[in-house]
């Protein structure tokens, strides 16, 4: 059965993989381009071809502690991952290995907390070096420490543990192997309290590169960019201004269907188109790998670049892949042209100094190719440069000097941000915290501020009430709703815009959303819950306020005052009308 697998592969290869392509040979391998696979978990290396054949240059995967040191002190490799690293040897694939989880033997199974178990953990480290040898030149310690992956006792201080098993392993790494990378942090999200808890205990001295999981599930990758910057800025508070690489070790986007109105669909075109535009933003923040989570299918999550079937079938992403790692290979980041907000122009430049561009449009719009010399779509279709090109969410890739593109138009800055104005005292940015209690419209200030790994949040007082840069949770006491709510004050004269969303989770029986201005309701909606209910609710409206005015953003808990799943995301701009 195994060499009929293998036969279907290379049937999937001679046939499936040419066709989307045209017959431009395989792209060579580029290690800022990556993806997760479970080779570990016991895939079939009859895919390590696939992978190759995508010009995808490391694969990121396990070698499990449990398993490689089944009792104290005995270390034996199982078959299977000296199979799967031979594999990717013979194509030429390079691994990033997670050194993980736990072990038995060591802190009773528990995520190693002691200094027993910490050293145990090293040890294991440099066993996996020594056996492997040269062909491991990158590893990762741990995996989303901060998540669900961490478990006992180190719980209790995750970032302080996590903290000295970095350095423990890190030290034991070099020591045994100078030249190998080692990365740290391995987060689930980009969560800078807790971030900035590793860089603060000294992390930068003990990791060679930091890893981060930017994921946005339920968003497109347009502001993955900011996510980034705001990790760049912490690492040069704690590197006397200097940055260090950052590698975006998984990332990714699950098909799934709409759970109502306003939700996003994410279809397998959606999904290579989302693959194409994160990869461009990121490598344009200046992330130095990012490997896609996953190559295939994997127990029913559809995140795969390929199905997961006889033949490993290759989806949309897995051409769309290939056509990014061909388009640029050799090409460095150059700029961000200055475009409409809804307008995306990543330049790159190739060895040659010919520049590359990945363009698309939030909304459609017509331009011309002019100074073009090549474009392809994200299969590596040929473009007509003689005629205008429709811009839309699929990225297009156009080689030469492109000129003409639409130039941004000048804008004021906005008066108020409620993400990035978000901060641990009332009043600051205009921006204060508080609650509506029942029917009620005056504001309640909230005093308990807290800062989470994950976050700093207003709440106190009131059940699970959260006010945080992106999210409000309504509560409720004694059968009463308490809407969450942020206030800003205005200290401006005249009309304003006022943009923005609320997006409710898809579970829970829904929520309430309202916006107030000067104590006068603009708008209440229900959002979730029941059949046909919008899950999103997007506002853009003009409003006049004076120096004094205030503008409530309210989240309460619905009609049958059910706070289960009430999470709601929540993002405003307040900019002067005409900018």
């Amino acid at each position: 059965m195994k060499n009929c697998r293998h036969i279907l592969i290379a049937s999937a290869l001679a046939g499936v993989v040419p066709a989307a392509m045209g017959q431009a040979a395989a792209p060579a391998p580029d290690e800022r381009f990556g993806v997760m696979t479970h080779f570990a978990q016991g895939w079939d290396t009859a895919a390590v071809p696939l992978v190759a054949r995508a010009g995808l240059g490391e694969v990121r995967d396990e070698v499990y502690w449990r398993e490689v040191e089944p009792q104290p002190g005995v270390f034996s490799f199982p078959a299977r991952d000296d199979g799967y690293l031979g594999a990717l040897r013979a194509n030429q694939v390079a691994p990033l290995i997670t050194l993980s989880f736990e072990n038995d033997h060591y802190d009773g199974g528990a995520t190693p907390w002691t200094d027993a178990g910490i050293a145990a953990y090293a040890r294991y480290g440099v066993e996996v070096l020594r056996h492997y040898g040269a062909q491991i030149a990158a590893v990762e310690i741990w995996n989303e420490y901060n998540g669900t992956f961490c478990h006992g006792p180190a719980t209790k201080d995750r970032a302080g543990t996590y903290l000295r098993m970095l350095r423990a392993a890190y030290a034991a790494i070099k020591r045994e192997r100078p030249d190998v990378t080692v990365v740290g942090g391995a987060t689930i999200g980009v969560p800078l309290p807790y971030w900035e808890k590793l860089l603060a205990g000294g992390a930068l001295n003990s990791m060679d590169a930091l890893s981060v999981h930017p994921y946005r599930y339920d968003a497109p990758p347009e502001g993955l960019e900011d996510d980034i910057a705001g990790l760049q800025a912490l690492v040069r508070k704690y590197n006397g201004g200097k940055t260090k690489p950052i590698w975006v070790t998984e990332i990714g986007w699950k098909t799934k269907g709409s759970q109502g109105p306003g939700d996003l669909t994410i279809d397998e075109d959606v999904q290579a188109q989302f693959l194409v535009r994160a990869y461009a933003l990121l490598l344009s923040a200046g992330v130095q790998r990012v490997y896609w989570y996953l190559f295939r299918d994997h127990q029913g999550l559809a995140m795969g670049l390929v199905h997961d079937d006889a033949k490993l079938t290759p989806k949309p992403a897995y051409t769309a892949m290939t056509t990014l790692i061909r388009e640029l290979r050799d090409a460095h980041f150059v700029r961000r042209e200055p475009t409409p907000p809804d307008l995306y122009s990543i330049a790159f430049a190739r060895d040659s100094g010919e520049e590359v561009r990945v363009l698309w449009s939030l909304r459609p719009r017509s331009i011309a190719l002019r100074g073009a010399t090549a474009a392809v779509d994200l299969r590596g279709r040929n473009l007509a440069l003689a005629e205008p090109v429709t811009l839309n969410e699929s990225p297009v890739f156009v080689a030469g000097p492109l000129t003409g593109l639409p130039p941004a138009a000048p804008t004021e800055a906005p008066l108020a941000d409620s993400m990035h104005d978000f901060s641990g005292k009332q009043g600051e940015q205009g921006w204060s915290y508080g609650v509506f209690v029942g029917a009620s419209t005056v504001l309640v200030p909230v005093t308990a501020y807290t800062l989470s790994d994950w976050q700093g949040e207003w709440g106190g007082g009131y059940p699970y009430l959260v006010l945080a840069a992106g999210e409000q949770h309504p509560s409720v006491v004694n059968q009463t709703p308490v809407a969450a709510v942020r206030r800003w004050s205005s200290a401006h004269e005249g009309p304003v815009r006022v943009v923005g969303k609320f997006q409710c989770a898809t579970g829970g029986d829904g929520v309430g959303v309202s916006v107030l201005v000067d104590g006068r309701r603009r708008f209440r909606r229900l959002l979730g819950g029941a059949t046909g209910n919008p899950v999103v609710e997007n506002f853009d409206f003009v409003t006049a306020v004076h120096r004094g005015s205030a503008i409530d953003f309210a989240v309460d808990p619905g009609p049958a005052a059910d706070i289960n799943g009430d999470a709601t995301t929540v993002a405003i701009t307040i900019s002067p009308e005409g900018s």
